[in-house]
């Protein structure tokens, strides 16, 4: 019998015996058929016939001067916390006596387990790792490796991002690389390795490679769509133990259950997904000729935005054209196919509209914004529905895709097709170039998010706005991947509630695919909290994974993952802006006129942001502040507090010194505008202020003269709005505090740099 047979055995047997998780001994006994390192190991049955005679048959079967004794028992979890645990000299009489007291405080217990005492140190970080595995809807099997020991839990949740334990999915830890940089990227096998300053390997890397080597081979067998009627739900050592050079398991965990066949959506194909994106033709259903009704406010829309009368279409019976679009009873009737069919109707309408939609084989895309398809609780058979009528519809037209439900729809800027259902006079819509912006596609699971972010930075203007709502087919790794494909897209900002099965792993492998092109990918993850996803749940009714697990691997393929949608908001203005620049370094130009700011933004200054200042450059900037009679105040350095009594000229001379240095890849400008000495508001017959007249309009010019990242910060209230106003329409991302502008510009640029 093969090992996986035997293993195979274990699980049936304790399956036949109605239990879902294995024993500590059972666990050993799977560790010892994968080749991995168990202590040696003695059962006592309960209840004990002869406790001398157990006492005995264990001192003479388990190694070394000490042993340790444990209850098995399912119903105790904590068996340390519990008094289950017991370390004591290996002699026969007072082992007697811990098995019988064991005995009457765990009287329900199925056995005991006595097992060879593991030298290690218990305090000393890198000597107790815990190496985890769980099955994923999302992602598969994964592997998870960070500091193990009773307070294994605490510490990790106490650790900053970026320390959290190392995560990597089975299905792309295919050869001996990926091992080594998941090993490289592991802060807790650091110290095991000797990676840390002052400290001593205690462990090869081989070593911990057979571990994970081992796991994997488990989760590859015992998964869902595996060879296997089992899979492993859940398999823990805490604490692994680094003793002498090798690891040893003192503890295990593994929880099982039968495996559920292979639950991978079928996806829709390019074609479609291309359809949707670089949409020809457009029809609209649910217009109303009577009332301005959503699918009217969104045909309005369309035409607004430019896309030609020609080519759009309304799907309606007995009316001949509503505002100037001509219609037709049925799609079978449109002259052309649909390569973006929007349907806006009422849920108890979808299935038919959905089933003629598929039935003509005229139709390509859908995009439906109605709801209730799966989302809210009781209309997951609806949701089920539309499924199977996709699929019938694939059988006529093989292209037959659907983006939502519950969408807020779709922009397209090369197509000039503008599907939103928000009236124009409610917010600007993304249409139209802004010249100083990177090629951005802004791709969101919610259409809310996407039209908050845009209202609050109108000059925001993606080549492809696109909201997926409950991604009933075509979910938000489709559309990212075909757009990884364009050559001009610089930067993708994705939004993300939940994954589809199998879809966390899918964005990950586009994310590297976009990465290694060249690409900028800012993610958001929603639901990074038990209240969060449950919130996200109720929205869209997708599965949340688990957030630990989806920043560590979506960071390693490549994205940088805002934590809150202010971050996310700064990282894509920055993005947006400097995508198509390629700073060199993190010497980075700081200047305010204020002297807390000056402080802020050298505080802010850490990692890859740096503030240097040679003494040639210090020269040439005295010789500027000279020139504008500032050097008797101000000295030059880096960061450079100017004062309130620096003129617009002074600025925007000092400003384009420290651009045109080869020293700096970027400059942060940080201003007070209440100064007199500065114009920083709007023309006006009440004072002489014109922001025609400020520095900003030659900084930014300077700036794209040199291909240098060019940052503008305004600390003051709402009545300089149109000061930040102007500088962004000058290509410039505007803070509202220096300090936050640092910190932002420091991540954006680790970011960056790091490739």
């Amino acid at each position: 019998m093969s090992e996986l047979s035997k293993i195979e055995a274990v699980f049936a047997k304790a399956g036949a015996e109605g239990r879902k998780s294995l024993s500590e001994s059972e666990v050993y006994g799977i560790l010892d058929l994968c080749g991995l390192g168990a202590p040696s190991y003695v059962v006592v049955p309960a209840p004990m016939k002869e406790p001398s005679a157990a006492a005995a048959d264990v001192c003479s079967r388990i190694p070394g001067e000490k042993l340790v004794l444990k209850v098995l028992s399912s119903a105790t979890l904590h068996k340390t916390e519990s008094g289950g645990v017991k370390v004591m000299a290996k002699e026969s009489g007072p082992v007697g006596e811990a098995l019988l007291a064991m005995a009457a405080k765990f009287p329900d217990a199925e056995g005991f387990l006595a097992c060879e005492f593991v030298e290690h140190s218990a305090f000393a970080l890198g000597e107790e790792l815990l190496l985890g595995a769980r099955s994923d809807d999302a992602y598969g099997p994964v592997i998870t490796l960070g500091p193990g020991g009773t307070d294994a839990e605490a510490l990790i949740g106490s650790l900053r991002p970026g320390l959290a334990p190392s995560v990597i999915p089975v299905d792309l830890a295919f050869n001996a690389q990926a091992w080594k940089n998941f090993l490289e990227n592991c802060w807790a096998w650091r110290y095991a390795a000797g990676g840390v300053r002052g400290g001593r390997r205690l462990a090869q890397d081989g070593e911990m490679v057979k571990w994970l080597e081992g796991f994997a081979h488990l989760l590859r067998n015992f998964r869902d769509g595996g060879p296997s009627e089992w899979a492993i739900e859940e398999f823990e050592i805490n604490p692994l133990a680094v003793s002498r050079g090798r690891l040893v398991a003192l503890d295990g965990v593994l929880r099982f259950r039968k495996a559920r066949p292979d639950a991978a959506r079928r996806k829709p194909s390019r074609k479609g997904v291309e359809s949707l994106i670089h949409s020809k033709s457009v029809a609209v259903v649910g217009v109303s000729e009577k009332k301005m009704n959503m699918a009217r406010i969104i045909l309005n829309n369309i035409v607004k935005a430019g896309f030609p009368k020609e080519k759009a279409y309304i799907v309606k019976e007995g009316v001949a054209e509503i505002d100037g679009v001509r219609c037709y009873p049925t799609p079978a009737d449109l002259p052309e196919k649909a390569d973006m069919y929007v349907v806006a109707v009422p849920a108890p309408e979808v299935p038919k509209v959905l089933a003629d939609a598929g039935a003509s084989g005229k139709v390509n895309g859908v995009v439906l914004i109605s709801g209730g398809m799966g989302e809210k609780s009781g209309s997951e058979d609806v949701g089920r529905t539309v499924v199977d009528i996709l699929n019938r519809g694939r059988e006529k037209n093989p292209d037959f895709a659907l983006s939502g439900g519950n969408s807020m729809g779709i922009v397209l800027n090369d197509a000039k097709v503008n599907t939103f259902f928000i009236p124009e006079h409610k917010m600007e819509h993304p249409l139209g170039v802004n010249p100083y912006g990177a090629r951005t596609a802004f791709v969101s699971q919610s259409g809310a998010f996407v039209i908050s972010v845009i209202s609050k930075m109108p000059w925001l203007k993606p080549a492809y706005s696109i909201t997926v709502g409950n991604q009933q087919d075509v979910t938000v790794p489709d559309y990212v991947e075909r757009l990884a494909d364009e050559d001009d897209l610089k930067v993708i900002l994705v939004y993300m509630e939940g994954f589809k099965p199998g879809d966390g792993l899918a964005l990950a492998k586009v994310i590297e695919k976009a990465r290694a092109r060249g690409k900028q990918v800012l993610l958001y993850k929603a639901g990074r909290t038990a209240v969060g996803q449950k919130a996200v749940m109720g929205h869209t009714a997708s599965i949340a994974g688990d957030y630990m697990v989806t920043r560590a691997i979506m960071e390693k393929a490549g994205a940088l993952v805002a934590d809150n949608f202010d971050e996310f908001s700064d990282l894509a203005a920055l993005a947006y802006y400097f995508a198509d620049l390629r700073p060199e370094n993190g010497n980075t130009f700081f200047m305010s006129n204020a002297g807390f700011e000056a402080a802020g933004m050298a505080d802010g200054i850490k990692g890859l942001l740096a503030a240097g200042m040679s003494p040639e450059l210090a020269a040439d900037m005295a010789r500027t502040l000279k020139e504008h009679k500032l050097d008797s105040i101000v000295d030059a350095k880096n960061p450079l507090d100017v004062t309130p009594m620096a003129t617009d000229a002074a600025i925007g001379a000092i400003v384009r010194t420290a651009l045109e240095s080869d020293e700096y890849s970027g400059a942060l400008i940080s201003m007070i505008p209440l100064t007199a000495a500065m114009s920083t508001l709007p023309k006006s017959p009440d004072w002489p202020d014109e922001l025609e007249n400020s520095f900003l309009k030659s900084a930014a010019e300077a700036a794209r003269a040199e291909k240098k990242p060019l940052i503008f910060c305004v600390g003051a209230g709402s009545r300089y709005e149109p000061y930040c106003a102007y500088a962004q329409s000058l290509g410039m991302p505007v803070f509202r505090s220096a300090d936050r502008a640092a910190a932002m510009y420091g991540r954006y640029l680790e970011y960056a740099l790091g490739d």
